[in-house]
């Protein structure tokens, strides 16, 4: 089996490949960065990496190819403020998007649209588009609050703020330049759309895909249809669905009450739990195998504990396990399984217990600036505490 470091030197020399294909024959590989330099280009290959790392050799290809497309524009000088500013869209990427690019600068300007899901902003120019970093946002001289509301200002003039008039499921794809797989960010919008009685379903599987369904229509199809094209999507987004609340905010549909127990509603909550969270525990885990640990969250090397998917009596829930002897990183799932060794050295496990009281009883607090959130466990509970614990569990 290839270790990390032989796919992603075999990456790199595939991207140098399509490079030199282009023209690009200069081009030097930085092991340490995992980034290529062309002249004044800088390769970043985390991203694309991740996003094409399941795919086959043809969609591989294709998705390198679409890359560097999107990176054409890359060597002219970025935009200023007054010449980007009617340019920037709102966009949605996973909580991971950017999280393995080393120079904190030049990560993505995001804040959280939804669980697991981020807000960016893109700079849609006529022949390429970036994701405005923490750098851009300096250079221009404005906070990251401005860049957001021009973005969402934009985009509402362009698909108005009203919402889509129209009953029954409507489907919509992103012809490039539509953006409509943002279009729930732009305030009012989902809220103004449908038939006026009930609210509307929004579904995103991914960055070009936009699915509005009546609240009261049958959805379990729809929801297979979703969950089918965000496990196939090179550029994913969710599985969920979104509704608004009664002040008209976009909320997943887990959390509005008259869904709370669909059982398709839970199977998507959950597997974007489980999806994202394995795709941060891989950047993690690449990031302390190249930096020796956790750059930049100042914390030293523990076990990027998983996210397991579950079905009980209540449906569809998310555990996560707490064993003693061991440094985690421990996720945040429904349940969290205490497990230790018994005398003769075999994995017991002890009791599960609902996350909030976890957190709440062993005085947990979430690393900072890591979406999803992930704790560091150092020690095991002490008997006190355990007790608590024990007097807390359920069976899920």
């Amino acid at each position: 089996m290839e270790s990390i470091e032989d796919e992603t030197t075999a990456f790199a020399a595939l991207v140098v490949r399509h490079l030199s294909a282009r023209g690009e024959n200069d081009v030097e590989y930085d092991e340490d960065e995992f980034a290529l330099y062309s002249g004044d280009l800088v390769l970043n290959l985390h991203n694309i990496f991740r996003e094409t790392r399941a795919l086959d050799a043809e969609e591989r290809d294709a998705r390198i190819s679409w890359y560097l497309d999107a990176l054409q524009g890359a060597r002219d000088p970025e935009p200023g403020w007054a010449s980007a500013r009617p340019a920037l869209r709102p966009v949605l990427r996973p909580n991971s998007f950017g999280m393995g690019v080393p120079e904190l600068d030049m990560r993505p300007v995001a804040r959280p649209a939804f669980p697991f899901v981020d807000e960016m902003v893109a700079i849609d120019m006529p022949d390429s588009r970036s994701i405005v970093s923490y750098a851009t946002l300096e250079r221009w001289g404005i906070t990251a609050d401005e860049v957001f509301a021009a973005a969402r200002e934009n985009l509402g003039a362009m698909v108005g703020f009203t919402g889509i008039k129209e009953p029954g499921i409507l489907q919509f794809v992103d012809d490039g330049d539509g953006y409509c797989a943002s279009w729930p960010l732009v305030p009012g919008w989902l809220a103004g759309s449908g038939d006026g009685v009930q609210p509307v379903v929004a579904f995103i599987p991914d960055v070009d895909t936009l699915i509005i369904a009546p609240s009261g229509a049958e959805l379990d199809d729809v929801f297979e249809v979703v969950e089918e094209q965000y496990r196939d999507a090179v550029r994913p987004i969710s599985p969920q669905g979104y509704t608004v609340d009664g002040g008209g905010a976009v909320i997943p549909l887990d959390r509005s009450p008259a869904h709370r127990h669909l059982p398709a509603v839970q199977r998507a909550r959950c597997g974007l739990a489980v999806t994202e969270y394995d795709a941060q525990a891989q950047l993690l885990n690449e990031i302390v195998e190249r930096d020796f640990e956790f750059t930049p969250y100042d914390i030293e090397s523990a076990y990027v504990a998983s996210v397991m998917y579950g079905h009980g009596d209540n449906g569809p829930y998310t555990m996560t396990v707490w064993g003693e002897g061991v440094d985690y990183l421990l996720p945040e799932a429904d349940y969290v399984a205490f497990c230790r060794n018994d005398e003769n050295g075999e994995l017991e496990r002890l009791f599960e217990v609902p996350f909030p009281a976890v957190a709440e009883l062993a005085g947990l607090t979430p690393i900072p600036d890591l979406l999803p959130h992930r704790y560091e466990i150092r020690a095991w509970p002490d008997t006190e505490t355990l007790a608590k614990l024990q007097a807390a569990a359920v069976s899920p």
